[in-house]
């Protein structure tokens, strides 16, 4: 949740305050093999430091992971893990199943 706290001092002196959530939108990686080879790129979904397939990979998630996903570019999340403690970065929206509106 998100609280905004919003005060407008206008001419007459108004000022009100409201409150606004923010949507928590919650993915699972899905659809990877179940063989990891991480020399050919199989059974994991690669986390990057980019949206892009040539950024670094700054870590691995795996089938039945969770995620938080935070925006899309194209095909791909911004998402930090659920699971894996401080694993943040970009995956591939092929292999992260999500009700997001993105």
């Amino acid at each position: 949740k998100i609280i905004v706290l919003l005060s407008v001092l206008a001419a007459g002196g108004i000022s009100f305050s409201t409150t606004a959530l923010a949507q928590y939108c919650e993915g699972t990686v899905y659809g990877l093999s179940g063989h990891y080879n991480p020399s050919t790129g199989s059974g994991f979904l690669a986390v990057r430091a980019g949206p892009r397939g040539s950024a670094s990979q700054v870590g691995e998630l795996f089938n039945g992971d969770t995620v938080e996903v935070f925006d899309r570019r194209g095909n791909w999340y911004k998402i930090a893990s659920t699971t894996t403690a401080s694993l943040e970065g970009w995956v591939s929206a092929r292999y992260l199943h999500n009700d997001c509106r993105y």
